[in-house]
């Protein structure tokens, strides 16, 4: 895939052509590829096509020699590397699911099957040959030019209506969501500001660099050419009429001129035998005459030879129009294609998730069983014990019993009297009045008899119905909603202003913080909160994600990172038959925010809240950002050369690892267990760890679809991939071979 200076040829009669058959085979071969795999058709990797074409087109074959070709052809061997790692890259990051898998740009099978076979076969010279026959082929393509830019126009103030509509989508989504304080469909309305958030994002994507920015540029260059070309093109046709105008009265000058020659010719031969004095005069007029039939003739030749120059500048001209015309209308086409494929790139992701998020609030809704909050409120009432006083006629005490036992109905049943007013009372009658209304106005008789101050009342408050995951120890955050991890801390007041380990913000004011292992946090990011406690000091955040696998390894006494062991325990748990475990992306933000919970709270991050899906992302997400994968970049060779030869002899016997493997089969597996045994300790348990539990997946595959070839697919250019600054790296090798190696380990028989 890579021009080679050997095989160039020595003298420079062939070099142009040898180089347009490279050039050639180069596109010839990544349009099979991408032909066969649309999702790769990324707006990268013709961007880097195009600029290998710039660079060959550009070479000036006069000044090659043996001494600059080194030097010349030297930026087209970094636009050929280039090209190809952009290449890898995209597969990358397609097999990995940070691009959507209809993030191709190409046209579908069946879209192509009904392009006119002439135009799908007409390379772009026949294009500009059959226009240059047409008399009218400048004006036809002008005419296309500014249908195309009329064309953009209203799809710009489309998309530009579009947008605004969502905007304003985007912003009725966030404030209903925001203005309910209702947490039972509390699930409903984050998704829902998350929803409004991918709008805004999308709309403001597609507003700069997505769509409408490159389309709006592609128009206007579209249209300045347009007008340039038409101008050139009526004044190249103005000095062609007029030379035609100029031949023509030449034409007629000289027929005029020869006519008079022949007169005075014939007049002279008819005056011979008159005076000498009159034919003198007659043979005058011939030679005048003959004089001007030759000057009109040469004038006439003049004419002709400047009309066929001018015919031969216009024809070049209109050459070059329709040349300029046809590349900046691919061009424009090809903007309209990139911009119209982020557009549904991006429509498309703001919607994948939904179906996700409302079958998990679904399933989690099937669960609900009517009365569970009732009866949980009913828990969580106070448990003082009621002593149960008998009544008796007592005559030295009665009016004084009357009158306690008046005091403590009082005080029982409505502490509106005792506040002086009836509002409460009528607030409790009200069928609007929630469960969390009541218990907020049911007053408390303190054991002297009188009624507590409100800082008492409020600390002693039994818990909300509505929430069933709040603090169980007394302090003031007893009502505030937590999640499984807060509920381990021992809360108290923030006494100095610190940094929020949920949200990585500063807290100023209303933030809690641990007695025992001091994290702070804001009182809202306590519902959230994913860190649990250590009962120790909690140590400073640690940089997990692209750091050196040998110095994650060193925290851990086995050589495994924590990350690694706490992401597969958890899926291993509860989502070893989820379908599309690896393969069904978790939302970015949830993401993001568990990666920043693992470098805050290191193996005291609490999963079990947490969706499946995220934790596998954060697992393919860390192995992915390390600097050097598991598989060292020095054993990548070995390793493809193996997986190579795994595929040859499996072919060979036509059978994917039978129960009882070849002679063959098996001296390769040998090989490949000695090769691993190579890697450094904590890379070769770490491997070994990892590819045990991807089997344990392949195992439910019947359920959660995730076979030994689809994991390969997965992580193969993660576990195997060249080093970066290898310009000799085949495309092939970058897509091919990485995922077969991968599901040879998973495949393997036993342990390596």
């Amino acid at each position: 895939m890579y021009f080679s200076l050997s095989s160039l040829p020595e003298s420079h009669e062939g070099l142009p052509q040898r180089v347009q058959e490279r050039l050639s085979e180069l596109l010839r071969v990544l349009k099979s590829v991408i032909g066969k795999h649309q999702t790769l058709n990324s707006v990268d990797i013709l961007r880097a096509a195009g600029t290998v074409i710039t660079k060959v087109k550009g070479i000036n074959f006069t000044e090659v020699n043996q001494e600059k070709k080194k030097v010349i052809f030297g930026e087209i061997y970094a636009s050929i590397d280039s090209l190809a790692f952009t290449f890898g890259n995209v597969v990358s990051d397609f097999l990995m699911g940070d691009v959507d898998s209809q993030s191709g740009l190409g046209i579908p099978q069946t879209r192509r099957s009904r392009v006119s076979p002439e135009v799908a076969l007409s390379k772009e010279e026949e294009v500009d040959v059959i226009l240059q026959k047409n008399d009218s082929g400048v004006e036809s393509a002008l005419l296309y030019a500014k249908a195309w830019s009329k064309y953009t126009k209203d799809l710009l103030a489309w998309v530009d209506k579009r947008l605004g509509l969502d905007i304003e989508c985007a912003k009725s989504y966030a404030k209903m969501a925001e203005s309910a304080k209702t947490d039972i469909y509390m699930s409903t309305f984050k998704n829902d500001i998350e929803y409004s958030q991918v709008l805004l994002q999308t709309a403001t994507a597609l507003q700069t660099n997505k769509f409408i920015q490159p389309l709006l540029s592609r128009k206007t260059e579209l249209d300045k050419l347009r007008k340039d070309l038409k101008e050139q093109w009526q004044r190249e046709q103005k000095k062609m009429q007029e030379s035609e105008a100029a031949l023509r009265k030449a034409r007629w000058t000289q027929v005029q001129r020869r006519d008079e020659y022949h007169k005075a010719q014939s007049s002279a031969s008819r005056s011979q035998e008159e005076q000498s004095k009159q034919l003198d005069k007659k043979r005058k007029l011939e030679e005048e005459a003959l004089q001007k039939a030759e000057d009109a003739r040469d004038q006439y030749r003049s004419c002709v030879t400047d009309a066929g120059a001018r015919r031969a500048e216009l024809a070049s001209t209109k050459t070059d129009i329709l040349t300029q015309i046809r590349e900046l209308v691919t061009q424009c086409d090809l903007t309209l294609k990139a911009v119209t494929v982020n557009w549904l790139q991006l429509q498309q992701a703001q919607t994948v998730s939904l179906p996700g998020h409302y079958q998990a609030l679904c399933e989690n809704a099937k669960m609900y069983e009517p009365g569970q909050r009732y009866a949980e409120f009913v828990r969580n009432l106070p448990k003082d014990q009621i002593h149960m006083e008998s009544f008796s006629v007592d005559e030295r005490s009665g009016p004084l019993r009357a009158w306690v036992s008046g005091v403590q109905d009082r005080g029982m049943c409505s502490d509106s009297e005792s506040a002086g007013g009836s509002s409460e009372s009528q607030s409790m009658d009200s069928p609007t009045a929630s469960p969390g209304d009541f218990k907020r106005r049911l007053p408390r008789t303190p054991s002297t008899g009188t009624m507590s101050s409100a800082d008492d009342l409020d600390e002693r408050q039994p818990p909300s119905p509505s929430d069933n995951e709040t603090a169980s120890s007394p302090g003031p955050f007893r009502n505030a909603q937590m999640s499984k991890a807060s509920q381990t801390h021992k809360l108290r007041k923030l006494r100095a202003p610190s940094k929020c380990r949920e949200c990585d913000s500063l807290v100023v004011f209303h933030g809690a913080e641990c007695e025992e292992c001091s994290l702070a946090c804001h009182k809202k990011c306590l519902e959230t909160l994913a860190i649990q406690c250590g009962h120790k000091k909690l140590q400073g955040r640690l940089q997990l994600f692209g750091i050196d696998f040998t110095q994650a390894a060193k925290n851990s006494p086995d050589g495994i990172p924590f990350i690694i062991r706490k992401c597969t325990s958890e899926i291993e748990n509860r989502a070893l038959n989820l379908k599309g475990i690896y393969r069904v992306n978790g939302a970015k933000s949830r993401v993001e925010k568990l990666c920043q919970a693992f470098e805050n709270g290191k193996d005291l991050v609490e999963l079990s809240d947490l969706s499946p899906h995220d934790i596998a992302n954060v697992l393919k997400l860390y192995l992915r950002q390390l600097p050097e994968p598991l598989i060292l970049y020095r054993y990548y060779n070995d390793f493809i050369g193996l997986a190579k030869e795994s595929q040859r002899v499996i072919i060979e016997e036509k059978a994917i690892l039978p129960k009882q493997p070849s002679i063959k089969l098996n001296r390769v597996i040998f090989k490949i267990r000695d090769l691993l045994r190579q890697l450094p300790p904590a890379h070769y348990r770490t491997l070994r760890f990892l590819t045990a539990h991807l089997h344990r997946v392949t195992e439910q595959a019947e359920e959660n679809k995730m076979t030994a070839s689809n994991l390969g697919i997965i992580f193969g250019p993660t576990l195997v991939k060249p080093r970066q600054t290898d310009a000799e790296v085949s495309l092939s090798s970058l897509v091919d071979y990485p995922y077969q190696v991968s599901e040879f380990l998973l495949t393997l028989p036993g342990e390596f």
